[in-house]
């Protein structure tokens, strides 16, 4: 599958701000600081797409990230980190 392109199309910081998008969600979600944002970013192949840090705790919001390619189109989810 080939990358066409991947944006930040939305965040939200409580239930109230989630938007409903149309089509597959892919949710990456687990503890903090296992490397979740950079997932994303190695999955579309670009460095700086979801922000990382050493820090646990960088991600605050739900971020959704529309990736387009060659087959379909898809939304990423990037969830903060609990535990």
């Amino acid at each position: 599958m080939k990358i066409l392109e991947a944006d930040l199309i939305s965040s939200a910081g409580s239930a109230a701000g989630l938007k409903s998008f149309i089509g597959f969600q892919i949710a990456l979600i687990g503890r903090s600081n296992v490397g979740k944002s950079s997932l994303l970013n190695g999955l579309v192949q670009r460095k700086q797409l979801a922000k990382t840090s050493s820090t646990p705790g960088k991600t605050r919001m739900i971020h959704f990230f529309e990736v387009d390619t060659d087959r379909a189109e898809l939304t990423f989810v990037d969830l903060p980190g609990y535990g």
